[in-house]
């Protein structure tokens, strides 16, 4: 029985987990037939690649995890809740897991804040953490969440906008329906900015949603969760006002919030620079790649993909196809993708396993005690 009601709570978390293993799995093997690259030529490849570059393309998809954790670190620490380096590691790894494998990263905070609350933090604390990771509002709309979003969000575009004004001739690279992908995620991107910071400033435009919903359930005949709304709303505004003075008054907290974000987002990027060097690249191209890299994680946000698989991989493609032989840019793309995404989804799962097993051990303790 109890096998069955899980299966039915989490019915729709598991067919989009399938849902995403199908779609990884069909890019991989398109990306290897569209190539004509082997897996036995992939092998040979990664026997002949430079080891100390492949070692440092690793450490640097590990700085993707790292860098996140400590963001969240900051943002508790600043709230009064200070955590370990291997915790701040696996509220990271949390999220970068199942963000990979629910659609538009929707799992990703649920499961982070599961760690993060057994570690003995309110949810207020969690939910102001938790913005800062993945940018994607939850039942707390605080605002600090909301200005740790636009702390995310803003980390993106920066990078994005240098991209624009040094690089725009690699744009002009790609095919119509690739700058459609990158204007479509800078725009998204954007929007989102402007969104949450008009809350942030506006808290009537809350008030007036919340407001909306109720009048929308009452036309339902849904009177009594009307009643819920409407009640919970100026409470819910109070907390609200006193979550921008605590999170306004940390200024130092923001900028740091925002660096960490953006070395998050760098370190993703290096990773294809260091895998195309351990390939024996050329130095000239890495500036280029670099700059191709970064519209890539502009268009991947263009869709509500985990991971933008599939999106991604063709940005990828069509772009290193600029820069290198076709055959070279589909083994970099394979590597790449493999490190950055595939194999940083593994670690992120073996560090949520162990993060978990060490719960359930320090539970069992304290019943003993």
């Amino acid at each position: 029985m109890k096998e069955k009601s899980f299966i039915k709570q989490n019915k729709n978390k598991i067919i989009c987990f399938i849902v995403t293993l199908l779609l990884a799995a069909f890019t991989i093997y398109a990306v290897f037939s569209g190539g004509g690259i082997s897996f036995d030529e992939l092998m040979t490849c990664i026997k002949n690649a430079s080891w100390p570059e492949l070692i440092l393309a690793m450490l640097s998809m590990l700085g993707f995890i790292y860098f996140e954790g400590e963001a969240i670190r900051v943002i508790v620490a600043h709230m009064g809740y200070p955590t370990k380096r291997s915790h701040g590691f696996v509220y990271s790894a949390a999220d970068v897991y199942f963000s990979a494998i629910t659609p538009s990263a929707s799992g990703g905070q649920p499961a982070s804040a599961f760690f993060m609350m057994r570690d003995g933090m309110p949810g207020a604390a969690v939910m102001t953490a938790l913005f800062s990771m993945t940018g994607c509002a939850t039942t707390a709309d605080s605002a600090a969440l909301l200005v740790n979003l636009i702390m995310y969000t803003l980390a993106v575009v920066t990078i994005g906008l240098v991209d624009v004004i040094f690089f725009p001739k690699i744009f002009l690279n790609f095919t119509w329906a690739g700058k459609l992908l990158i204007i479509g995620g800078g725009l998204i991107l954007s929007g989102f900015a402007i969104l949450f910071y008009l809350l942030l400033k506006k808290p009537q435009i809350i008030k007036a949603a919340g407001m909306g919903i109720a009048s929308l359930l009452r036309k339902l005949r849904c009177h009594k969760l009307a009643d819920k709304i409407e009640k919970k709303m100026e409470s819910a505004l109070e907390e609200y006002g006193q979550c921008v003075e605590v999170v306004l008054g940390g200024k130092s907290m923001m900028v740091k919030a925002y660096i960490l974000n953006l070395l998050q987002r760098l370190s993703q990027i290096v990773v294809t620079l260091f895998t195309y060097m351990a390939m024996h690249g050329e130095w000239h191209n890495l500036p280029k790649l670099f700059a191709t890299q970064i519209y890539v994680v502009l268009g991947s946000n263009c869709v509500p993909i985990p991971g933008g698989v599939g999106v991604a991989d063709y940005l990828m493609l069509k772009g290193y196809k600029q820069l290198m032989t076709k055959g070279e840019a589909y083994r970099l793309e394979i590597l790449s993708r493999g490190i950055s995404f595939y194999v940083c989804m593994i670690i992120s799962m073996v560090a949520v396993a162990i993060g978990y097993i060490v719960i359930k051990r320090k539970k069992s303790l304290e019943k003993r005690k």
